[in-house]
């Protein structure tokens, strides 16, 4: 008996890719038994497509608000969640990942691929944003491919949209979920097709470095150094500015030595960007730095408040928490 799977796409008004995502998954040897459409925008589409479940949501919760009210509509015992510019690179796709379900697994998420087709097509600020996720990335629950049972999702409660507005939601689960059961990240890959429909500024880098290090104190506060245990948290190179946090405390007793740690640190922490750009990328040498600053900022305020509160315009480009 084939399981019962039911797809969840949130959208927020944005359907531009949608045709292309829902074709695939209708094609897949084992296609989801419905797709469940959630919208939070203001706007919610005038004509949705066919054959889906059109749910559009009264309040903007955010992905994590908009995935957790998808789920509730859905009927399958298994839920795939799955971003609109997503994309299943084969037909067996969804059957090779449904094969890393074991008994013991809750979870399964795929391995992320940001092809570097789509990269080279970004604009120099988006090329410094997204550098350290071209190709294969073993992020484990990343709201891109992820599949659960939905019993279990159900009973943890789902993404908490109450603490994570945009970022760390993903994290946050995938620990609940493992005290549960396993969280399995598979080698079954899915291509993020994250087109920029405009041009990145300098300034979004700011943004994005707040608004990911907010949710990354609201994780500290929460989990401690348990959340080493998060699948992504092994990417030590996407990490290497918090190990320098500590740091920045030895910056009135040792101020020489603690500056130019500081300084070479947050410069290593981009290396991914001086090697896909070159000399280009050195361009940010003296940006690092401030960006630490605002890490810190960022992650203070996260600590302090226990939520993650900041949220860039919903167009804006985004990138894995």
């Amino acid at each position: 008996m084939l399981p019962r799977i039911s797809a969840v796409v949130p959208i927020f008004g944005q359907a531009g890719d949608l045709a292309r995502l829902l074709d695939s998954l209708r094609r897949q040897t084992l296609a989801p038994g419905e797709i469940i459409v959630v919208d939070s925008s203001p706007h919610p589409l005038v004509c949705p497509p066919a054959g889906v479940v059109y749910v559009a949501n009264p309040e903007d919760t955010g992905l994590a608000g908009d995935i957790n009210l998808g789920a509730r509509h859905a009927s399958g015992d298994y839920l795939l969640v799955v971003q609109q510019d997503c994309l299943p690179p084969s037909e067996t796709t969804l059957a090779e990942l449904f094969g890393h379900m074991t008994p013991s697994c809750v979870a399964v998420a795929c391995t992320v691929t940001l092809p570097r087709a789509i990269w080279d097509n970004y604009n120099f600020w988006g090329k410094v944003l997204m550098a350290r996720w071209v190709g294969d990335v073993n992020q484990g629950i990343s709201d891109k491919f992820d599949l659960y049972r939905r019993d279990v999702f159900l009973k943890v409660g789902g993404y908490d949209d109450a603490h994570f507005s945009a970022g760390g939601q993903d994290q946050d689960i995938c620990l609940r979920l493992q005290r549960e059961g396993e969280v399995c990240v598979a080698p079954t890959r899915i291509l993020h097709l994250h087109n920029q429909s405009r041009k990145t500024s300098w300034r979004e880098i700011f943004t994005k470095t707040y608004q990911l290090a907010e949710s990354f104190g609201v994780l500290f506060r929460r989990w401690g150094f348990d959340l080493r245990n998060a699948p992504y948290a092994g990417h030590w190179s996407h990490h290497l500015t918090k190990y320098l946090y500590p740091v920045v405390a030895l910056v009135p007793f040792y101020p020489k030595t603690a500056l130019v740690v500081l300084a070479i640190g947050t410069n290593l922490s981009n290396f991914a960007v001086w090697k896909m750009l070159r000399w280009r990328g050195a361009v940010i040498l003296g940006i690092n730095p401030l960006l630490f600053l605002v890490a810190v900022v960022g992650t203070l305020k996260g600590l302090a408040s226990g939520r993650q509160q900041y949220s860039q315009d919903k167009a804006s480009l985004t990138v894995p928490s």
